[in-house]
Parts: structure tokens; sequence; C-alpha cells
């Protein structure tokens, strides 16, 4: 579990937080804005992410539990494993990219406009982003279990 951690805190940072930074950098607020924007999705897609990931999961946990004899055509089987697994890893990297604009925006919001600085909004946009990391290291450890990690 430390070596997700440790692996998806690293991604966040260069997904999320360095993307957020450079955003920032370009255009200020109104920059993080139309991230945020253009971030939002909505949940009948984060659903469908979700179930490739699960079926990826699920799929990879039967093939390891009762082994490649359950498959009658294996190769098709791990095909189809891959190909999950990929779609799913969209939701990951959904993940990773709002919990670094979340967990970054309440400290460049205090710096750069410390005159609007609302201290419950930002925790409570630090927190979501926390909630997001914890979701996210939550999944990524049952994506790298199912594998055999």
């Amino acid at each position: 579990m430390k070596k997700v951690v440790l692996i998806e805190t690293i991604l966040v940072m260069v997904t999320g937080v360095l993307l957020t930074l450079v955003r920032y950098s370009e255009n200020g607020m109104a920059s993080l804005n139309s991230m945020a924007k253009g971030v939002e999705t909505s949940s009948t897609v984060i659903y469908t992410l979700l179930a490739f990931l699960g079926l990826a999961i699920v799929s990879r946990w039967i093939r390891r539990t009762y082994g490649h004899r359950v498959y009658h055509f294996k190769d098709n089987m791990l095909f189809a494993e891959e190909v999950f697994e990929g779609i799913g890893s969209g939701l990951l990297g959904i993940y990773r990219l709002i919990s670094g604009i979340t967990i970054t925006v309440p400290f460049i919001w205090y710096f750069a406009d410390s005159d609007t600085f609302d201290c419950e909004r930002a925790t409570a946009i630090l927190v979501i982003g926390l909630i997001f990391f914890a979701g996210l290291v939550m999944l990524s450890w049952f994506n790298d279990k199912s594998k055999g990690g």
C-alpha cells in the first residue's frame, strides 16, 4: 500500500499539481477556472470508466483465482482485460487531475488573491481534493492487487 500511495502522490504532483501551476502561470486565475470547467464531466462518464476498471479487476481476479483453464479463449480474454484496463485507467487519470487541481488551488488562491481568500471555502476545496486522492489510492491499489502486485 505504501508503494501505491507513493506512486500516486508522484503522479498527482506531475499530472495535477504541476499542470495546475503551469496553467496559472500562463493566464492567472482565469486559466484555472477554465481548467476546472474542462475537468467537469457527467457522472455517466465516471460510472462508465469505473465499470471498465471494475471489469478489468474482476476478470484478472477470476484468472488468478481459477487459473487460465477458465478461459476457453485465453488470448481473447487477456486482450479484453487489457482493453478494460486501458479504458478504466482514464478514470484514474481524471482522479489524478482533479486531486491535483483541488489540492493546489487553495494555496494559489491564498498567495495570489489574499483579499478574497475564504478559509472555509479553501478548506472545503482541499478536503474534496484529499477525498479524491484517497479514492484514487483505493482504486489504484485494487487495480494493482488484481494484477498480482
